[in-house]
């Protein structure tokens, strides 16, 4: 059977984001499949560095060491983020403080693995959702202002010159949240910020039908000069407001995943040029992010191969071209 990695191999990068567990439960199917990883919160501040000066790298390591004993190449996820951080960051309210805290994250980061990562996700998530407002309220943003962005693109550029640098955000097709995304990014570029490109999660389900959104924000993101990387991808058989629970999908259920992971593949392969990699937010069904939110506990199956790792329909989907 052809692997992923092998049908893309002229089109982009195919990602995973794996953890310390599954690089060994699934390292079979990682290696097999994918050419890129994302730790899917090994490298994220809150795991990093729970107390302060008390850095644990051990996690993140195995997961890089396993991406170069294997040809991996990797991305990195994340600096700056309102979720995922310790507290003890925000204890000291000064804004010379936080500054010093933030640059000497991203100084250990880049120092331990910016030359092992072609990209990195260096703030997450900043804008805001709801239709007024720009940014997002954070501790980030009360303790450093709004040049915090600009800020930790600069740091990241000193400590990672070889790396791409990207902005992440989820819901970036829907019209309202893709303006303030291209808002944001376009004023960081004006100010000579490097930003490199701009990271769509590409969390979405089974009821998404606007592929004409998809390719509305790429083509705007597209016209700031940046690259684009599908980030986090996945295909969840519930609407994100849907707390219902299912034993098991419908045929109906995976034909429609199916066809929603193909149209959005067919975007995907049209802009090959300007698209770096496209990452999945996992390796199978088994061990999903999905299965815990927004519903604890709760069976979800948005990935391509199922929980006995073995392809499903949407697999053969994207590799029918």
């Amino acid at each position: 059977m052809e692997t992923l990695k092998e049908k893309y191999k002229d089109y982009f990068l195919i990602g995973a984001a794996v953890n310390a567990s599954t690089i060994r439960t699934h390292g079979e199917l990682i290696k097999d499949h994918f050419n890129s990883i994302t730790c899917e919160n090994e490298m994220k501040f809150s795991n990093l560095c729970p107390r302060e000066k008390e850095y644990q790298f051990e996690k993140a390591d195995t997961i890089v060491q396993f991406a170069k004993d294997n040809e991996l190449k990797m991305r990195m996820h994340t600096l700056v983020w309102h979720n995922q951080t310790p507290e003890w960051v925000f204890l000291d309210t000064t804004k010379e403080g936080l500054e010093e805290r933030l640059s000497n994250h991203i100084h250990m980061l880049g120092k331990r693995y910016g030359k092992d990562c072609y990209s990195v996700d260096v703030v997450n998530e900043a804008i805001e959702d709801k239709l007024d407002g720009f940014l997002r309220e954070s501790s980030w943003l009360q303790g450093l202002g709004n040049d915090y962005i600009e800020r930790a693109f600069l740091l990241a550029k000193q400590e990672m010159p070889e790396a791409k640098l990207f902005y992440n955000d989820y819901n970036e097709t829907n019209p309202i949240k893709r303006d303030k995304i291209f808002k944001l990014i376009k004023e960081l570029k004006e100010k000579g910020i490097p930003v490199d490109g701009i990271g769509m999660q590409c969390h979405i389900n089974i009821y998404h039908s606007s592929m004409d959104e998809l390719k509305e924000a790429i083509e705007k993101y597209l016209s700031l000069g940046v690259s684009i990387e599908i980030t986090e991808m996945d295909v969840s058989m519930f609407r994100h407001e849907d707390r219902s629970e299912i034993l098991k999908p419908t045929i109906e259920q995976y034909k429609a995943q199916a066809r929603v992971y193909k149209e959005c593949f067919q975007i995907f392969r049209e802009y090959k040029n300007d698209i770096t990699s496209v990452t999945l937010w996992g390796v199978s069904d088994d061990v999903s992010w999905l299965n815990h939110f927004p519903v604890n506990n709760r069976r979800n199956w948005p990935l391509l191969f199922d929980e006995m790792m073995k392809p499903k329909e949407a697999f053969y989907e994207i590799m029918n071209f």
